[in-house]
């Protein structure tokens, strides 16, 4: 589902001004303006992807955060090598459209998917980074909305 700047999370907000002041003139600011000492208010809920030249994606860094709701760590690993059902194609589509407008880009992840199951919703905020014309990585921010799982739904992990 699609989102708007004006309805992100406060600490989203913040990611995305930071984003703006470090690209200062440019499109989008290089994979280099951001170190882990900046990036420390958002550490548990980021993602720095990379685009690789086959099409794939490569965690540099999964949100250790994800990786305990989904009890999977990427980290280190191409997208290719999960099995995370229609959320793989959820998860790159909105990639994929993000590195070709290279800009901003937020949407929210719903509650419920096609497995009938209930998963923690959360909106998400893509960042391009990169060198020259065409961004190659992204720095996605998650923020998780727990208090929207049902309560009798004892599979829902946050």
């Amino acid at each position: 589902m699609q989102t708007t700047e004006a309805t992100l999370p406060d600490d989203l907000k913040t990611l995305l001004a930071l984003w703006r002041m470090r690209a200062g003139s440019l499109r989008f600011p290089p994979r280099e303006a951001f170190d882990g000492r900046t990036l420390m208010p958002w550490a548990g809920r980021l993602h720095l992807i990379e685009m690789l030249e086959d099409g794939d994606f490569f965690f540099h860094r999964f949100s250790p955060i994800s990786a305990a709701r989904l009890g999977l760590d990427m980290t280190g690993q191409r997208l290719s090598a999960t099995i995370l059902d229609e959320r793989a194609a959820m998860t790159t589509s909105g990639y994929r459209r993000c590195l070709t407008l290279a800009r901003p880009i937020c949407d929210q992840i719903p509650a419920k998917f096609g497995d009938g199951k209930h998963h923690t919703p959360y909106d998400r905020l893509l960042l391009p980074l990169g060198q020259g014309e065409r961004p190659n990585f992204l720095l996605v921010g998650l923020w998780f909305h727990p208090a929207e799982i049902p309560p009798d739904n004892h599979k829902a992990r946050i």
